[in-house]
């Protein structure tokens, strides 16, 4: 048990001396107790008129020789007082001049700590409140000790910081290690760093143990937190005094880029990339004039968007187009006007820019004339587009690598050999997007069992055993296909593009189901996008692995059907303008994911994981500032997390060896640079952007954080500007002065009752 409790630590300088001082006050009472058995020998009158006498005093007698012993205990709990040093007012207590005490300072780090006051930020102002925590701490040399815990690490003491007795010699060294300290662009683990510093404090011997915590306090990360308020309930029940220091005062208004993203899986050389921007308005108010700078791999695009109004509150978006006329990788960047809080001002983003996108087009109509129809919609003009498609039959798919396109379509395919079946589902679990057309060719009872394989397989749903014609009634007016909201049809949707309504569907093969009507919830698995008049499903989707499928339940181009009607229309006529839309946006939905270049959010570790067969050791980092910083691969149980070995490998698999940097708190675009045995290079481009959540910079008031806390936490709320709270000054000298004459008050009276009640001869 710690024999000085929060209250005994709070209000004595010197608790040490307390309770010996209690213990004093046994002495009077004691010497009274034996003064009590002694019998005194003395001279009186008679018997009777002595018993009279003693029988009208004693009772007088009886109260002033308690109040003699009051005043004795009195005189010896005001001398241990002042000893101890008592303070009334606990506020007035310097943090440092109680007993000895063990201060745990969490320094909040967080991206939001970058928010700046002028010339300072709020990371600065707190680094200075402990610069002044320590200065008088110090002026109690082998009493006080501090540990410096970072938010973003909490499981370590911060440059062997930890647990150190505050001297001299120690603020010197604090303070060039704060100098270099630097503020990270990441989001924080509140209840971590909370359950780190309790950790630190719940064994510890000290008199007194303060925990100090440096932040923000946004509303984002205190306000309502039942996580923290948990942590603040155990800080509390291991009597600890916790304080709140703001590094801030007020809350800025605030812009932030919080996207960049565009179809960036399906840019080509030459051909301009649609790219989306959004900015949100995290203030108060609205903002307008708002602009928007673009860079392009260093070099800044000649036109500014500008925002006319951004709503307090609200994002808005703004679309740009952006050329690259070379392969190869490129680094797109958009910036807004600098304010109080600049990282997330700035948005990053990698490219990797093929001279084409090559899509195979696998047709097994004689002559590969449906094919072509794909073909020709997707490279009319391979200049403007940037695909090269390339047809070709079952045969011809088997003897090529896959991995070499972008999508693949199979086209009225009867059926796929066993190889070239486990090739297509290899390529598709890996990220890749299919599509599939049907036609007089397919094979119902080869779909239904090899590709649809109870809803396991590459194919969405059964066939029924024929096509189906649509009516077309003459006294129905309506369109054909009616398109659910999706991104393929994003252009086609709306009254200013009716395109779709002239598209005509004769043929189609109709979902198997046992009732004969068409049921979504028989298939959870997959989603109709579009829909025939009369309510049966065209055009599904569903997943396979990483990747994307798409089947449409009619041909791909105006194949005849056997009722001499073509199946449908939608590749030729006056349909044909929709269906190269279609299909190009259907080319940005499937596109392969695992083409496009990482995303990241600042911090999170670069992982490699190395065939060793294939790739030496040594792999180059290049940070966003143009450092090159070479790591070396090692085997996974080498590693230094085992939990980081891709999937599928035991930690034996010494094929395989794994490097890890984790230096990528700066956003911006990380290269990561591997060379095979032949020193050929092979490069990764990774874009690091800060978290969106560091953008909230509304402040926590202290009603809050008091309602967050809760009944029974002892909470001091301090002010980061203002430090008249580290006294400087010793506290307590007019409550000495009423202790000196409340002493002096019962020096005399205890005289005058000790003479009163003393025998005179």
């Amino acid at each position: 048990m710690n024999l000085f409790s929060p209250w005994i630590a709070q209000h004595f300088l010197n608790p040490a001396f307390f309770w010996p001082g209690v213990a004093l006050v046994a002495a009077p009472i004691i010497i009274h107790l034996i003064n009590r058995l002694r019998y005194r020998r003395v001279r009186f009158a008679a018997m009777e008129f002595l018993l009279a006498s003693d029988q009208r005093s004693r009772r007088r007698i009886l109260f002033e020789q308690l109040l003699l012993l009051l005043f004795r205990v009195l005189i010896v709990l005001l001398i241990a007082f002042l000893i101890a040093r008592l303070i009334l007012d606990p506020s007035q207590l310097s943090l440092f001049q109680g007993a000895k005490s063990h201060h745990v300072v969490l320094l909040d780090d967080s991206g939001s700590m970058q928010d700046r006051m002028g010339e300072e930020t709020a990371f600065e102002r707190a680094k200075s409140v402990i610069r002044k925590l320590v200065s008088e701490g110090a002026r109690r040399p082998g009493t006080q000790r501090l540990t410096l815990l970072l938010m973003s690490q909490p499981d370590s003491t911060y440059s062997n910081l930890g647990e150190r007795t505050i001297d001299e010699p120690f603020v010197e060294e604090l303070a060039a290690k704060l100098d270099a300290l630097p503020c990270t662009h990441q989001r924080v683990d509140l209840v971590a760093g909370l359950e780190a510093a309790r950790q630190r404090l719940a064994d510890d011997p000290s008199a007194a143990r303060y925990l100090h915590v440096l932040s923000d306090f946004r509303s984002s990360d205190w306000a309502g937190s039942q996580s923290v308020r948990a942590a603040l309930a155990d800080l509390a029940e291991a009597d600890v005094s916790l304080s709140f220091v703001r590094a801030i005062r007020d809350a800025h208004e605030n812009l932030a880029v919080t996207q960049l993203t565009g179809a960036v899986e399906v840019a080509a050389a030459g051909i301009p990339v649609e790219l989306t921007a959004t900015v949100q308005n995290f203030g108060s108010r609205e903002r307008e004039d708002v602009r928007l700078s673009v860079t392009a791999d260093g070099e800044r695009l000649p036109v500014n968007h500008v925002f006319e109004s951004i709503p307090a509150g609200e994002s808005v978006q703004r679309t740009f187009g952006a050329t690259f006329a070379e392969a190869g990788k490129h680094r797109v960047e958009v910036s807004l006007e600098a304010d109080p809080l600049e990282a997330d001002n700035l948005r990053h983003l990698a490219i990797d820019v093929p001279a084409e996108n090559e899509v195979l087009i696998v047709d097994g109509t004689p002559g590969g004339d449906e094919g072509l129809f794909i073909a020709d919609a997707l490279a009319a003009d391979r200049s403007v587009t940037g695909y090269a498609p390339l047809v070709d039959n079952v045969d011809g798919m088997r003897r090529r690598d896959l991995t070499a396109f972008q999508s693949i379509y199979l086209v009225n395919v009867a059926e796929l050999p066993p190889d070239a079946l486990k090739a297509v589902q290899d390529y598709v679990a890996a990220g890749g997007g299919l599509v599939w057309y049907v036609g007089d060719a397919v094979r119902p009872a080869f779909y239904n069992e090899k590709l649809y394989a109870d809803g396991e397989g590459l194919f969405p749903v059964p066939l029924s055993t024929s096509p189906r014609a649509l009516e077309h009634p003459q006294t129905v007016t309506g369109p054909d296909v009616v398109v659910e909201e999706h991104p393929i049809f994003r252009i086609l949707s709306g009254q200013d593009n009716p395109f779709i309504d002239v598209v005509r569907v004769n043929h189609y093969d109709p979902v198997e189901t046992p009732d004969a009507v068409f049921s979504a919830d028989a298939f959870p698995q997959i989603k109709v996008i579009a829909r025939l008049r009369n309510r049966d499903p065209l055009i599904l989707e569903h997943s396979y692995g990483d990747g994307r499928v798409v089947t449409f339940l009619t041909t791909a181009g105006p194949a005849v059907g056997p009722d001499g009607n073509v199946w449908n229309n939608w590749a030729g006529g006056p349909a044909a303008p929709s269906y190269a839309v279609m299909q190009l946006e259907l080319q940005k939905y499937i596109a392969r994911r695992d083409r496009s270049q990482p995303r990241r959010t600042v911090g999170e570790p670069i992982v490699e994981r190395l065939d060793r067969t294939i790739y030496q050791e040594d792999v180059e980092i290049v940070t966003p500032d143009g450092e090159v910083v070479t790591i070396k691969a090692a085997a996974p149980e080498a590693a230094a997390n085992v939990d980081e070995i891709s999937p599928g490998r035991s930690a034996g698999d010494l094929d395989t060896w794994v490097a890890t940097f984790r230096e990528t708190d700066d956003p911006g675009v990380y290269v990561v640079r591997r060379h095979d045995h032949q020193q050929q290079a092979e490069e990764t481009w990774m874009a690091y952007n800060v978290p969106v959540e560091e953008s909230r910079l509304s402040i926590a008031d202290e009603g809050s954080l008091r309602q967050l806390s809760g009944e029974g936490v002892s909470l001091a709320i301090q002010d980061g500007e203002a430090l008249d709270w580290i006294r400087n000054d010793p506290p307590g000298q007019d409550v000495r002065w009423w202790l000196l004459a409340g002493l002096l008050f019962l020096f005399v009276g205890e005289q005058s009752l000790a003479y009163r009640l003393g025998f005179h001869g």
